[in-house]
């Protein structure tokens, strides 16, 4: 478990972080999103204690990281591959670190066949493309089996076979009890694999909980209907109040229930061939999040 209590965090004059709090649960992907600048990376920073808060903490499965015996066995961190010397092959990284955190050497081999690199042991990572540069700095941070996962974009240069396989490792770590936080722009890919979002801007927490009720908060859930005659469909809901946007050969209709909404076509006349229920994308409440806090909106 990660628990973050009420971070804050100035650089200068600037503040980043005003009192940030939100929990990562085991067994659980968790979203972490907002937009460049909002503070993500300071956090991931300061979970993985390379950035002191100017007040509140942070605990990893009940303490501070930075207390843990062994540190590799307990958080596994992933910021970014531009730490991999470029000389090295990937073999000797996995080996090097299995030796600093006291692992088995054999732990090297596994997690290299683990993320798809056995072939490539023996390669310098000069030669390796950004996809796996990734592929071996996730190695590197999982070595040590860890109980907790801290991941900061790592899809980025992933091609569509390295997504699939980081969206399966993420849901089979969780799967095994594994607590799971993931940074990431890539809202639909996310959105196969988070059960909880926390999403953060200006410094700031402005949504925090599973998805489901994440992506439910607007209350922006809607009905799409198609029928015969759309035109005196539109007319009867206009009439009983219903505010309507056509959509392709159809209508759009929020705010309603699908029994009345049924109802209205069949006594207006206009009769009803298709009726199915709408929601909003992870992606598209993200941005309408993202609008409402710009223009000073609450949620």
């Amino acid at each position: 478990m990660i628990n973050v209590d009420h971070l804050s965090k100035r650089f200068g004059s600037r503040e980043v972080l005003r009192s940030v709090s939100f929990t990562a649960e085991p067994g659980r992907v968790t979203g972490f999103v907002g937009p460049n600048g909002a503070g993500k990376s300071t956090v991931l920073k300061t979970i993985a204690g390379l950035i002191s808060p100017d007040a509140g903490s942070v605990s990893v499965n009940g303490t501070g990281f930075a207390d843990a015996v062994h540190p590799g066995r307990t958080m596994g961190v992933f910021l970014s591959a531009e730490w991999l010397p470029v000389q090295a092959t990937a073999a000797g990284i996995l080996n090097y670190v299995c030796r600093v955190q006291g692992l088995p050497l054999a732990w090297g081999k596994e997690t290299l066949e683990r993320v798809g690199l056995a072939e490539v042991a023996q390669h310098r990572v000069r030669t390796f493309s950004l996809g796996m540069r990734q592929r071996l700095g996730i190695a590197a941070a999982t070595v040590g089996r860890p109980a907790v996962l801290v991941m900061d974009e790592p899809i980025n240069g992933l091609d569509p076979d390295g997504i699939a396989w980081i969206r399966s490792f993420f849901t089979s770590a969780a799967s095994e009890g594994a607590t799971v936080l993931l940074s990431s722009h890539h809202m639909a890919e996310l959105a196969e694999v988070a059960d909880d979002i926390v999403m953060i801007a200006d410094g700031r927490i402005l949504g925090n909980g599973n998805v489901g009720d994440f992506v439910s908060q607007l209350d922006e859930t809607g009905y799409y209907l198609e029928s015969p005659n759309v035109g005196s469909l539109v007319s009867a809901l206009v009439q009983r109040g219903f505010q309507v946007k056509r959509e392709r050969a159809g209508v759009l209709v929020h705010h309603a229930d699908p029994t009345t909404l049924a109802s209205v076509a069949v006594e207006s006349g206009a009769g009803i061939s298709h009726l199915t229920r709408v929601t909003r994308t992870l992606e598209e409440t993200y941005f309408e999040v993202l609008a409402r806090n710009a223009s000073g909106e609450t949620q």
